[in-house]
């Protein structure tokens, strides 16, 4: 195998690629399969969409999502990377899988035309504490473990909490999501033979691809920085450290601009 330079999973623009591009739909199909349990023949047809949330209203709040998809049925999946930790992260996923449904009728449909939204979150912090294991799975049911609908479903997959060795069929697709040198990927994949594509969309990619999506990003990502910044006040004030730094807001955004990630962000305000 030549050599190639090494390209993460989690990079935005490296993980919209593999599973993003209708070109590559043979990855999402796959890594899909080991999730879901939607019928065989509803793979058939899926679709890569616009990203786009609308909004009813014209002030109304918009939304981008990473990854969108329609199955042959219509199901709506909504495929969502977090790789730094953002506050109120849970009431931002609900407000898009909401608008993943939402969006779907215009004035006049009837309520029967909405189709399931299935959303998966893939995080690479905790993002639910009171859980142990890495895959948690919610639907809206009552005390006695019934459906009121299968309208809406939410899949957490959180990947520090993955297990040393593979004990589901979702483990050999997270596992890859980790992978942090090149040889992790080659051993994956002589492993796990459906990982050889996704490790060969990695191995093509350059510093070029990477910085066209740098630059068509940039201004989508500017929205974030708020939630980034006051996520990363509440954690240092709940260190108790760097009051004045914590207040700076140009100080933090300088740090965002210089590069450096939020955990070394949170370590200088807590250092002062």
């Amino acid at each position: 195998m030549k050599n190639y330079e090494f390209v993460s999973p989690l990079e935005d623009y490296a993980f919209k690629q593999i599973f993003g591009e209708q070109q590559n739909i043979e990855n999402t199909r796959a890594f899909l399969k080991t999730l879901l349990d939607v019928p065989e023949d509803d793979y058939d047809n899926l679709t890569v969409v616009s990203p786009n949330l609308g909004s009813i209203l014209r002030r109304g709040k918009k939304g981008i999502v990473d990854i969108r998809m329609t199955t042959k049925s219509g199901k709506i999946i909504h495929i969502e990377l977090q790789v730094e930790k953002r506050k109120n992260m849970r009431n931002r996923i609900t407000y898009y899988s909401d608008k993943n449904i939402s969006d779907q009728l215009k004035w006049g449909d009837d309520y029967e035309k909405l189709n399931q939204v299935i959303t998966i979150v893939i995080c690479n912090h905790n993002l639910l504490e009171e859980e142990d294991y890495y895959l948690n799975v919610y639907g809206m049911k009552n005390d006695k473990n019934r459906y009121f609908t299968e309208l809406k479903k939410l899949i957490i997959l959180e990947l520090p909490k993955l297990t040393e060795t593979a004990d589901s069929v979702i483990w050999p697709w997270l596992k890859f999501l980790t992978c942090k040198k090149k040889e992790e990927y080659e051993m994956l994949a002589k492993k796990y033979p459906e990982l050889e594509k996704p490790a060969y969309c990695t191995r093509k990619m350059s510093w070029l691809d990477k910085w066209r999506d740098i630059q068509f990003h940039r201004n989508l990502a500017k929205h974030d920085e708020r939630n980034l910044i006051a996520q990363l006040k509440d954690d240092a004030r709940a260190e108790g450290h760097a009051e004045g730094r914590v207040e700076n807001q140009k100080y933090v955004l300088d740090l965002i601009e210089q590069g450096l990630s939020a955990e070394e962000i949170k370590k200088r305000l807590i250092t002062g």
